[in-house]
């Protein structure tokens, strides 16, 4: 088994990586979808976006070079089990966001938004990359070595 220095140095690695990996593909893109804090407005074309592309990807890569130089001294073993924790939930939370990133850009209150919505689920198909899972992954090893670590 590895131990919790290691734990920690492979989460803090993979999560500084997510942030450079794809994290969605869009493709047949016909219509203008607004992505929010995970991407620009994107035009016609499919679209690949990757954690760089987001305004998220400063903070991922700092919470991970904080991760490792604190896996590496052995201290603040409760900050390093909060980023673990933070990190899991953040990078579950854009896998589901993710995995439904065309419902998420195009919906809305009003009754046009609903045909944006039905409309770009007709022509737009997603997939997830391996970025926002290999940042959850990150941050429940962050988590697993801090909480082995006595």
């Amino acid at each position: 088994m590895l131990s919790p220095r290691a734990l920690i140095l492979a989460g803090a690695a993979a999560t500084v990586l997510s942030a450079f990996l794809t994290w969605v593909t869009i493709s047949g893109l016909t219509v203008v979808l607004d992505l929010g804090l995970v991407g620009p407005e994107l035009g016609p074309g499919d679209h690949t976006i990757t954690g760089t592309e987001t305004e998220l990807w400063p903070a991922i890569v700092a919470v991970g070079a904080i991760a490792a130089v604190l896996g590496l001294l052995g201290v603040a073993r409760g900050l390093l089990i909060l980023l673990g924790l933070v990190t899991t939930l953040a990078g579950v939370a854009l896998v589901v966001y993710m995995s439904d990133i065309i419902d998420q850009a195009t919906a809305g209150d009003e009754v046009l938004d609903e045909l944006t919505n039905q409309a770009a689920n007709a022509l737009l198909d997603s997939a997830t990359g391996p970025g926002t899972p290999l940042l959850a992954v990150g941050g429940l090893l962050i988590l697993v070595g801090a909480l082995a670590r006595r």
